[in-house]
């Protein structure tokens, strides 16, 4: 996700940065930015929902873990941070997609002088909120974006499969680090979408994945903005 705030461009966690872990086709970061119309140089901001490889390893070079945005600042949840740097979390077997994750955080992001973490749900930027939503990572938020009278929710891995949406959001996910507390983050933060008429959005949607949301009885029904 990107946003263009007046004459900066903000970006909404960095992509798989092309980690062969992903498989093929990832790592298409600025390819997809120049068809957008975005240079890479403008990003002054990039907002991290959580740690995961596939939404942070595009910050750095696959090889030698240098920066690839060194001037932006990379804003982060403390909570977040602090989970993923705290003793023994190397040891944790987390799946193949996070081994050696929490090594490379800590020889990177935690070390970085450009990296500012925040505590609860404050205003990150100019129209930007954070909203505290763990479950598929301990410290992960998401973020809602308001513009006038309209609101746009980027949850993140609130969910991560569409189907999740329409038929059954209770399901648990291995991929969740604690599968009951994302089910329960789910569930407030679709009926928030309800109650509050947002747009929302989330990373692992498919196309097109930006809409609106309705109740279904238990599940609920996603309609697409034009």
């Amino acid at each position: 996700m990107a946003l263009k705030l007046r004459d900066q461009v903000v970006l909404i966690d960095s992509g798989t940065g092309g980690h062969p872990i992903y498989g093929e086709g990832n790592g298409r970061l600025f390819e997809s930015m120049a068809a957008a119309g975005l240079d890479p140089k403008a990003v002054k901001t990039i907002l991290i929902s959580h740690l995961h490889g596939d939404h942070i390893y595009g910050l750095m070079n696959i090889e030698s873990n240098a920066q690839v945005f060194p001037d932006a600042d990379i804003v982060v949840p403390a909570a977040e941070l602090k989970w993923w740097t705290r003793p023994g979390v190397e040891s944790l077997d987390l799946g193949p997609t996070r081994k050696g994750l929490a090594q490379r955080i800590q020889a990177t992001v935690a070390t970085w002088k450009n990296v500012r973490p925040f505590e609860g749900e404050p205003e990150l930027l100019p129209g930007v909120h954070a909203v505290q939503v763990p479950g598929h990572s301990p410290g992960m938020v998401a973020h809602l974006v308001s513009s006038g009278g309209k609101q746009f929710l980027i949850t993140a891995d609130v969910v991560n499969l569409a189907p999740h949406i329409s038929t059954n959001p209770e399901w648990q996910l291995a991929i969740d680090q604690d599968p009951q507390m994302a089910v329960e983050t789910r569930r407030k933060i679709f009926d928030r979408a309800v109650a509050d008429k947002l747009t929302i959005s989330g990373t692992h949607w498919l196309m097109p994945n930006a809409g609106t949301l309705a109740k279904d009885g238990n599940s609920y029904v996603f309609t697409a903005e034009a």
